[in-house]
């Protein structure tokens, strides 16, 4: 049974200025493993909208811990999720084929297209660290695509780095990838100086 873990203390706005208060859920599932997600509550009416899971994690506490770690632009990307659902479901979204075959040079050519909206993904969520899954929920391309495309970007370009922090899958971008990207970061911000 889902359960409220947290009331967030500072509400969120959406594009057109609306203000949201923000909740975190979190359920127990089988294998001693729970599961959070995010409830954004409309002032004005009081109306909800949820994501769907966002984290998982080995208890309660560790998904409170999670969320103690969201930052605004986490937040905005959240909101837009839970208020078009459709428009982050994979299954909704077509997907281009698969890169397969012996032309090199297409694949290169589809591979560099992929890193691209990679990229344009930091930029979309104005954020220098993305979940891997939520990197996914947001692309248009087969995974096994996207993770040759974030191999590629890591190992060839320099542009990123994955890293697993309290079971979650992260992506940060370096600073070359951030510069690529378009987006700002704070010194503190880089993970080559954590």
């Amino acid at each position: 049974m889902e359960q409220l873990l947290q009331e967030f203390e500072r509400p969120v706005a959406d594009k057109a200025g609306t203000i949201y208060r923000v909740f975190l859920y979190g359920r127990s599932r089988p294998a001693d493993t729970w599961q959070g997600r995010l409830v954004f509550e409309r002032m004005r009416d009081g109306q909800r909208f949820a994501t769907g899971i966002e984290t998982t994690q080995p208890n309660a506490e560790a998904v409170r811990y999670w969320a103690s770690g969201l930052s605004g632009a986490y937040f905005d990307g959240a909101l837009d999720r839970a208020l078009n659902p459709h428009r982050h479901d994979a299954r909704a979204i077509s997907t281009p084929a698969p890169v397969v075959g012996d032309d090199s040079a297409m694949r290169r050519r589809r591979l560099g297209a992929i890193e691209r909206a990679v990229l344009n993904c930091f930029l979309r969520n104005r954020a220098i660290r993305l979940l891997t899954q939520t990197l996914f929920d947001q692309m248009r391309y087969a995974h096994a695509d996207v993770v040759r495309a974030l191999e590629d970007l890591e190992k060839q370009g320099g542009l990123l780095l994955r890293r697993t922090e309290e079971g979650n899958d992260w992506l940060f971008l370096t600073r070359s990838g951030a510069e690529e990207a378009g987006v700002y970061m704070a010194e503190e911000q880089r993970p080559e100086s954590r």
